[in-house]
């Protein structure tokens, strides 16, 4: 009897975990390769401009001394319903996140045609999926160079404000920046920008030495 009980609390456990550790699990419907990228969604895959937004984020990524050739990933565009809160956690406000080990990707909701991704705020910001896509693939990038711990010994200004400099945008204007710092100091959108500038004008000073930058940031 005790085995059949930790048999079936191992069951629930596996269960538990599977969608994270294997998102397809959740039903997707649709399903396509994009060179080294795969790409599942809820909705079909305009194969035409989802080739042109994998083109794009990857020529982003390419910039960066961290990437090796396209850095592809399993990527996962939902429609920010069930499958993104169950996924998400906690995150749901985010634009889309990666997972550690596997850095599969997983991204709110999309809309191909349009490049567009909308985040869990509620406040009507999107980003473009190319954007987004090279940001998140930049954090793999990251944990690949400077070990799984990065996350948790550098801050996030340098971490997340790597990222953006390589997706090469913010979501933030130079306006709702500092409209934001009167208003709402405390946006999360915030640190991202702030980082993307510190982290700019770090590498125009040291040359691009990224890994001096990891090296030195505090």
């Amino acid at each position: 009897m005790q085995r059949w009980r930790h048999g079936l609390v191992g069951l629930a456990v596996l269960a538990a975990a599977a969608p994270f550790m294997a998102p397809e699990v959740l039903a997707f419907p649709y399903q396509q390769d994009f060179g080294a990228d795969r790409v599942w969604s809820t909705a079909p895959i305009p194969e035409t401009r989802m080739a042109a937004i994998l083109a794009d984020a990857n020529a982003r990524t390419r910039l960066s001394p961290l990437a090796r050739d396209d850095e592809g990933r399993r990527i996962f565009l939902t429609d920010g319903g069930w499958r993104w809160r169950v996924l998400a956690l906690r995150a749901h406000y985010a634009f889309a996140l990666t997972r550690a080990f596997r850095e599969d990707l997983i991204v709110n909701r999309s809309d191909v045609p349009t490049d567009t991704v909308h985040n869990g705020l509620g406040d009507g910001r999107t980003r473009a999926i190319a954007g987004v896509i090279a940001h998140e693939k930049c954090h793999g990038m990251e944990r690949r160079r400077f070990g799984l711990w990065v996350d948790l010994t550098k801050p996030t200004w340098l971490r997340e404000g790597y990222c953006d400099y390589v997706a090469q945008e913010s979501t933030l204007t130079d306006a709702e920046v500092t409209a934001l710092k009167k208003s709402d100091p405390n946006h999360p959108a915030l640190p991202y920008y702030e980082g993307r500038m510190k982290v700019t004008a770090i590498l125009n000073s040291n040359g691009g030495n990224v890994d001096r930058l990891f090296a030195e940031a505090r």
